[in-house]
């Protein structure tokens, strides 16, 4: 038996007892049964609390699945992504700051792309050529004129071998000295191919932004036609002062014998005046041709020079006209062929004055008994006038400096004809005032041909 027992209590004193017993096979039955019942409570209770913590898990794993695989498509570039709504406060913050990281991402995406969108746009326009060179001597880019310049193709350099790119010699030991410099570096190169080049480099160490080198990089300006430039100058004041100290010196020569007395003799005071006045009118003539040339190249560089519509036919027998006379001393018979009604919007005086020029050259350089030939046409939209002489002929060499000015193919036969060494000079700055262009043809022993081309 089992015996509970528990005192009963009345105004402070124990009143009595009260006592309840039960036999212990009843007392086990009636505990298996509680326990029986309690097993089964907590496993109904378990079953019921894993379904809805599973149910819970789910609300809460799906959207970090999705906010995860929304994450790693923002990490692989697609930045198009919305993240998923949730309830948990702390999910949706962190979507939220998912979001709003692929917007800033895309944002300076675009900002960047951008930015070397206009730097290669400049680069791609700039007129200098830029070469930039990583410390192993390996192309980091090269914009179009760099590439130009160097005979390469812009566009499959990167990551390459300069020695791979560049075949000069003297600019990949520029590229190394300019890797190897603290300072900035300058020097003149000369590119030898189909056409020679001068070109003026200046390198400079490229920095990352903690200061440290990581390359070079090199800006190429092509030099080629201002040197060609200071050589015409140079030449051209090696000229002028040669042309101008000749007559100066035969005037000075001359005047010099008759004060020491020649001026007695009066058959020699004659003849060396008359060789003083033929070496000053020498002086005049250059010194006419060159204002003449200097007052064109001023209408050329303004564009103010006045043209009007006028017949090509009328300026060409206006010419013949002037040089006829000394056609006919050497015997040489100028034959013209223009159509009639030929018009062109010119400066009928300069153009004349060119036409002569042409004339007069052709007529020089013939033998006595020859022809020369002028005509005009219209052809390819464009009025030209073309001179022919059947004289000696120029050699190719030679023929890309004729219009230089004081230039001459034979010195001694120049100035034994009495040229001042400037129309040719004077003939294409006319026609560039024009808006035209001059071109000539020449065969060695059979003559040559000058055309003057201008705008219909």
């Amino acid at each position: 038996m089992i015996y509970w027992a528990l005192p009963w209590n009345a105004g402070g004193q124990v009143a009595g007892v009260v006592r309840s017993a039960i036999s212990g096979e009843e007392h086990n039955r009636v505990l298996r049964a509680l326990q029986l019942d309690l097993l089964w409570g907590m496993l109904i209770a378990g079953g019921a609390g894993g379904v809805a913590s599973f149910i819970a898990a789910r609300r809460i794993s799906r959207p970090v699945e999705q906010i995860s695989a929304a994450a790693a498509r923002v990490a692989r570039g697609d930045l198009s992504v919305s993240m998923p709504g949730t309830y948990v406060a702390e999910l949706a913050s962190i979507g939220e700051s998912v979001q709003e990281m692929a917007a800033q991402l895309e944002e300076r995406g675009h900002t960047i792309g951008r930015q070397g969108y206009e730097q290669e746009a400049v680069l791609a326009s700039m007129v200098e050529g830029v070469l930039a060179v990583d410390s192993e001597e390996r192309v980091i880019s090269l914009n179009r004129a760099a590439a130009r310049l160097v005979g390469a193709n812009a566009g499959d350099v990167a990551g390459r071998s300069l020695q791979e790119v560049i075949r000069n010699a003297d600019l990949r030991r520029f590229a190394s000295r300019a890797l190897e410099s603290s300072e900035s570096i300058e020097d003149d190169l000369v590119l030898r191919g189909d056409s020679e080049r001068v070109l003026q480099a200046r390198g400079t160490a490229l920095r990352d932004a903690r200061g440290r080198s990581i390359g070079a990089v090199i800006v190429l300006h092509d030099m080629t036609h201002f040197r060609h430039l200071e050589n015409i100058r140079r030449d051209f004041v090696a000229n002028v002062s040669h042309e101008l100290k000749t007559p100066i010196a035969s005037i000075k020569g001359f005047v010099e014998t008759l004060l020491e007395g020649g001026i007695e003799n009066s058959h020699d005071a004659e003849r060396f005046l008359r060789i003083v006045a033929k070496q000053a009118d020498r002086l005049n003539s250059i010194i006419e041709d060159l204002l003449s040339l200097s007052k064109i190249e001023q209408s050329e560089e303004a564009r103010n020079l006045s043209l009007e519509p006028g017949g090509i036919k009328e300026l060409i027998d206006a010419a013949v006209y002037d040089c006829q006379s000394k056609a006919a001393d050497r015997n040489i018979s100028i034959r013209v062929e223009c159509e009639t009604g030929l018009m062109g919007n010119i400066n009928a005086r300069l153009l004349e004055q060119a036409v002569v020029n042409l004339l007069d050259n052709a007529i020089q350089y013939s033998e006595p008994g020859a022809s020369v030939d002028i005509s005009g046409s219209r052809s390819n939209g464009e009025v030209t006038v073309s001179v022919t002489d059947r004289g000696c002929g120029v050699a190719p060499d030679h023929l890309p400096r004729l219009f230089e000015r004081f230039y001459r193919v034979d010195k001694a036969r120049s100035r034994k004809l009495g040229g001042t060494g400037l129309g040719l000079s004077i003939v294409k700055h006319i026609v560039q005032a024009h808006g035209g262009r001059i071109s000539v043809q020449s065969v060695l022993g059979k003559g040559s041909t000058f055309t003057i081309h201008l705008p219909a």
